[in-house]
């Protein structure tokens, strides 16, 4: 079979198309909980088990900066990364705290949530952030500064570290 290639442009649309579906499944699997055990429950369920998500990201995350020999610190879990690099459109922050603070101008999941009308719950799945750098170090301190759910233009986000927050 012969080596077929594709432009970088397609693997991106490709990478949105899987995107949008991924968060068409998480907003019909979330609609239908919170019909069947009401809002308020299904919000503990999301939370649970995004946060479960999050944690097993963040223990494989730790794996690969460790074994690829990176000081195990807060700021290196974007050392590799753990989300495909096509399909969102990230950039740093203009006046970044660190190599972890970005802004992400894109994102299909939240694309899709705007478009249902799904922003409450669709802005739990975000908290796989949080979950997943506390997993990766428990010093990890991931601050979500925007987020477009919430009614801003575009996500912000930076990790900090707890015990030089707390100085």
């Amino acid at each position: 079979m012969a080596e077929e290639l594709i432009t970088k442009q397609e693997a991106a649309a490709q990478v949105r198309q899987m995107g949008r579906m991924m968060a068409a499944l998480y907003y019909h699997l979330s609609r239908e909980m919170a019909d069947t055990v009401g809002k308020e429950k299904a919000k503990e369920i999301i939370g649970k088990a995004i946060w479960a998500l999050g944690k097993e990201r963040g223990e494989q995350q730790k794996g690969k900066v460790l074994a690829a020999g990176y000081e195990h610190i807060p700021q290196n879990y974007g050392k590799l990364p753990d989300l495909p690099s096509l399909g969102w459109d990230m950039e740093k922050a203009e006046q970044a705290e660190n190599d972890t603070h970005v802004k992400i101008t894109y994102c299909p999941f939240a694309e899709v949530w705007q478009e249902k009308d799904f922003a409450e719950l669709g802005r739990l799945y975000c908290y796989i952030d949080q979950a997943k750098y506390q997993e990766f170090h428990p010093d990890s301190n991931m601050v979500t500064l925007k987020n477009v759910l919430d009614g801003d233009a575009y996500c912000e986000m930076v990790c900090r570290n707890k015990s030089l927050d707390s100085k």
